[in-house]
């Protein structure tokens, strides 16, 4: 963590096929699934998880990158 940021940036990089681009403003949305099994839960949860400690969540394509920021507790 870079000195006096107040953050922890965490980033998970997938190098899969990556989410297909009319997909990913949908991706943290209730029961939005691309999956034949799938909820759509598990990043809806993720997302709120990370906002309850004042956190963000964002992800970019290519290659796919999920990106989360918490602030460090003082």
């Amino acid at each position: 963590m870079p000195k006096g940021t107040g953050h922890v940036i965490i980033e998970i990089i997938d190098t899969g096929s990556g989410i297909k681009q009319e997909n990913l403003d949908k991706i943290f949305e209730p029961l939005f699934t691309t999956k034949q099994t799938g909820t759509g839960l598990g990043l809806v949860t993720c997302k709120n998880i990370i906002q309850q400690h004042h956190g963000t969540t964002s992800v970019k394509n290519n290659p796919t990158t999920f990106t989360i920021s918490l602030p460090v507790k003082q």
